[in-house]
């Protein structure tokens, strides 16, 4: 269903209305729900352009339609710009809702309960800092996806981790990079170069962080540009770790952004070339680092864009 040409008041009036018909229709409830929900996260109800009533009906909405993309909906919701607006989820009147990530949790527990596979992982995320208890939840939400789906698998192998044993991690984490998870084999990387639930072992160690840097990681993408960049482990190469920098900043690393920017207005390993730095510094900023305070620190100048 498609809501594009709606005006929000007109949806959330169609959303009410559901809401208070004995018999709603929850397909175009939830529909309905999930388009409101969409408008308040651009900032409408910020703005005005909606009542404050609106986080109510999405929340009473989404949690009559009760399917599972509904509460994944919701989940989504509470953890966006707007969520610490929306109140908490009137159907769980005995679950932690104290804060957006406590009733996302909630939201997404609900989809986990009914088998869903997205719901399992988004709870699973959320629960990194989460209680032991809630943590054990996550494993058995995980557990029916797991021996098909590589990322509930490395999701279950992560749990383990948080529950204080990662020795159970480590099959998790093989079979999932087996299967060509990035972030599985990285995780390999890592326990293996710690001697975290596996005996130390850096040689094993740095086969795995070049197949999750061959899979695209961009913390191991970064990590050998880093390895590259000081000789820590691999031949000292400033071309090849500036290589390594570009392919993580292009999947996403804020660090590698701004390693770049670096090396373009200092000139190590790469042409000096301002504009470029430039480019790169603002790459950085716009995935999350803080290139000014850093830049400072360095008592570097940032070049003009």
């Amino acid at each position: 269903m498609e809501f594009d040409g709606v005006d929000g008041t007109d949806l959330m009036a169609l959303a009410a209305g559901q809401l208070a018909d004995p018999e709603p229709d929850l397909r175009l409830l939830e529909a309905a729900c999930t388009a409101l929900a969409g408008r308040i996260d651009r900032g409408d109800m910020m703005i005005g352009i909606l009542p404050v009533d609106a986080a109510g009906v999405v929340v009473a909405g989404l949690s009559a339609a009760a399917t599972a993309t509904a509460w994944c909906t919701l989940g989504r919701c509470y953890l966006g710009v707007d969520g610490a607006l929306l109140p908490p989820v009137p159907s769980l009147p005995g679950a932690a809702q104290d804060s957006p990530l406590e009733r996302a949790r909630a939201s997404f527990a609900q989809a986990a309960a009914l088998g869903d596979r997205d719901g399992a992982l988004l709870f699973a995320r959320t629960c990194a800092d989460a209680p032991p208890d809630t943590q054990r939840a996550a494993r058995e939400h995980l557990r029916p996806h797991a021996a098909t789906d590589p990322e509930a698998r490395y999701r279950l192998g992560l749990v383990e981790q948080w529950l204080g044993d990662p020795s159970a991690a480590v099959p998790h984490h093989e079979w999932a990079a087996a299967q060509g998870n990035a972030d599985a084999a990285f995780e390999l990387y890592v326990l293996h170069s710690t001697g975290t639930g596996v005996p130390l072992d850096e040689d094993t160690g740095r086969t795995w962080l070049l197949r999750a840097a061959d899979l695209g990681q961009h913390r191991a993408l970064y990590n050998l540009g880093a390895a590259h960049a000081t000789g820590s482990g691999f031949p000292k190469d400033l071309t090849v770790a500036a290589d390594y920098y570009r392919r993580a900043a292009d999947a996403g690393n804020p660090r590698a952004a701004a390693m770049l920017g670096y090396m373009y207005l200092t000139g190590e390993g790469v042409t000096p070339d301002e504009p470029t730095a430039a480019r790169w510094f603002d790459t950085a900023d716009d995935l999350g680092h803080p290139v000014d305070e850093w830049l400072d620190q360095l008592g570097l100048d940032r070049p003009d864009r």
